[in-house]
């Protein structure tokens, strides 16, 4: 490659390059006022006198953690945690001064009807019942020595589709995996409260309480029958819980950990 070959290319490529950066401008990235606010924190977060080599958490930490109070309700406190209390406190100022239709409400219009009363205080089981009642239940479907059969994928239904919710298991629409142009609804555990391992007996006992409690509050019956209740309950979670561990009647699976993710599986059911 001569000289003039070489000296064209380097001028095109200067050329190109501050065309290519005075097209682009100046970075419009985070103009919004909550934005530039919380990026000048951090950056007045800073503890410039410190140097970084030395102690990186006095560089980064220790100027923030003076002159912030940490809740005494939290394990710890950040950016994030505040970040989190700025969007409760808006989210609380949509939903209290949100107007509401008394007539033909939508699923949003009970959801804010019950978080007002729950924020009140007044007359909240009978707006959170009203709520259930837009699924389909009435009471609670569980009661011990009933004859009244309740059909619970009705339930799961409306749950699912007219308040998005997701329990037991959840259902996606996902590219498909042996063609990903095509899409597949895919059908997935989803996070059970027991934790896999089942060793934190603290943990369960505190949940039993909260499901007894629970179905005392939708019920009213008395706390024995309640607590029957709520270890069926918690019973059947476990169960379910553990069927992840048993796949030693279903086809090769491969190697994975079924509790860091989620697989797809086919099966030729005309086998079985």
């Amino acid at each position: 490659m001569n000289f003039w070959t070489t000296a064209r290319i380097f001028i095109m490529s200067a050329l190109i390059y501050f065309t290519t950066a005075e097209a682009k401008g100046e970075d419009d990235v985070c103009k919004t006022a909550d934005c530039m606010r919380l990026g000048l924190e951090l950056s007045d977060a800073i503890n410039a006198s410190a140097d970084p080599c030395d102690d990186f958490y006095d560089y980064v930490c220790k100027k923030w953690k003076n002159k912030t109070n940490i809740p005494p309700y939290l394990p710890s406190y950040g950016h994030l945690w505040l970040i989190r209390e700025e969007v409760a406190k808006k989210i609380n100022e949509t939903l209290r001064y949100k107007q509401i239709k008394l007539q033909n409400q939508s699923f949003e219009d009970k959801i804010v009807m019950a978080y007002n009363s729950c924020m009140n205080g007044a007359d909240e089981l009978h707006q959170l019942n009203s709520t259930l009642k837009t699924f389909g239940i009435d009471k609670w479907p569980m009661m011990l020595n009933s004859n009244e059969t309740v059909n619970w994928t009705d339930i799961y239904r409306k749950i699912r589709i007219e308040g998005d919710m997701s329990f037991i298991f959840s259902i996606n629409l996902k590219p498909y995996f042996y063609n990903t142009s095509q899409r597949a609804i895919s059908i997935e555990k989803y996070e059970m409260v027991p934790p896999p391992d089942y060793s934190s007996k603290n943990f369960l006992q505190a949940y039993k309480k909260f499901i007894t409690e629970t179905v005392i509050l939708f019920s009213r019956i008395a706390e024995n029958e309640a607590t029957v209740i709520a270890q069926n309950i918690l019973d059947f979670e476990l169960n379910l819980t553990k069927k992840l561990d048993d796949l030693s009647g279903l086809p090769d699976t491969g190697d994975f950990d079924i509790y860091s993710k989620n697989v797809t599986l086919v099966y030729e059911y005309d086998e079985y």
